[in-house]
């Protein structure tokens, strides 16, 4: 029986949106056995996706003509000129911020409508509004018309079946950069991966309060790599590949992730992780397969919106206020075996 073709183009989003895409193809193919998926992602990822996606999931090296369906993230009137063109589009980013806001605007409405309209159009493919706080994976792939009809208790499943088979490539020989160089006595200490672009960063001051003697990993590149190296933390560069995170963490005593690309490859490649949650819902970002510690919010501007962490939030703030609260703070020295 000849398969159907599924084609997208899932450059748009950040990384971590990107692997948990990824997990949640991966999985949905498995459930689609007749259907193949054609994916084209950056060129920087795309050697390490097919290495640990690619017996599943078919990897393009350039965007074919057939591929006319997209991520994207931007607004509805910027899409019309490509509709009209003949292209098409997963738009799952503009519905979780509208979900995320806690006073919705009549715009927001309005959007909420005409997203509508153009899904029941197959112009636009909007993840349905009663999946809006599951696991990302799911809503960004169940948000295809093509694979809507896998519910999610069937998609969560399929991710448990498919845990081992990921966390054994994950710990099996990876490419690293030649750079990488992993401190002796990592074994007897804490990692924290204690990055992120928006709120979810742990601050330099919360970091020498709590966790003064603990490794701070960082991609080199990343500002924060310097500032904790002046103020005199013990810091971990890791550099283009992927695998440097991995080698990092499974060699640690225990690895600490705040919500970062960090926290969604980890998820699926070490079971002696916590992971922190400051911005989002914990069902969203959090595996279906994870079993680890996770430790939840405690202030109650949560959920907020995403936001550049150079800039204040909503409530005119650099940092997140769960670094200030106590409960949280001894929540996450909890979660840490001794």
């Amino acid at each position: 029986m000849k398969k159907e073709k599924l084609y997208v183009d899932a450059v748009v989003g950040g990384s971590g949106d990107l692997w948990m895409r990824l997990v949640g193809f991966y999985s949905m193919a498995k459930l689609k056995p007749n259907l193949e998926i054609y994916l084209y992602v950056n060129d920087t990822f795309r050697p390490f996706m097919k290495l640990v996606f690619g017996d599943r999931l078919i990897f393009v090296e350039t965007k074919p003509k057939e591929m006319k369906l997209t991520y994207t993230g931007i607004g509805l009137r910027h899409l019309i000129p490509g509709i009209i063109k003949g292209e098409r589009y997963i738009a799952p980013f503009q519905r979780i911020i509208v979900a995320e806001r806690k006073h919705k605007s009549f715009k927001d409405s309005l959007n909420i409508f005409l997203f509508g309209i153009m899904d029941n159009l197959s112009l636009i493919h909007v993840p349905p509004e009663k999946v809006m706080a599951t696991y990302h994976g799911y809503l960004e792939t169940a948000g295809i018309k093509k694979l809507r009809d896998i519910s999610l208790e069937t998609f969560s499943k399929q991710v448990n079946e498919d845990y081992p088979i990921l966390y054994d490539k994950l710990n099996a020989e990876l490419p690293l950069s030649p750079e990488l160089q992993i401190p002796n006595d990592i074994n007897e200490n804490i990692v924290f991966f204690a990055n992120g672009n928006s709120r979810q960063f742990a601050p330099l001051w919360w970091a020498k309060e709590n966790f003064p003697n603990a490794y701070y990993a960082f991609f080199y590149k990343e500002p924060d790599f310097k500032l904790f190296q002046d103020a005199g933390m013990k810091v971990i560069p890791f550099y283009k590949e992927i695998g440097d995170m991995i080698e990092i963490s499974k060699r640690a005593k225990w690895t600490v992730c705040t919500d970062s690309f960090s926290s969604h490859v980890i998820q699926s490649s070490n079971k002696n992780c916590t992971i922190l949650i400051t911005e989002v819902v914990p069902s969203r970002v959090i595996s279906p397969a994870f079993k680890g510690p996770v430790v939840d919010n405690e202030v109650a501007c949560h959920p907020c919106v995403h936001s550049n962490r150079r800039v204040p939030c909503e409530a005119g703030l650099f940092e997140c206020l769960n670094w200030k609260n106590s409960r949280y703070t001894e929540n996450i020295k909890k979660s840490i075996p001794q």
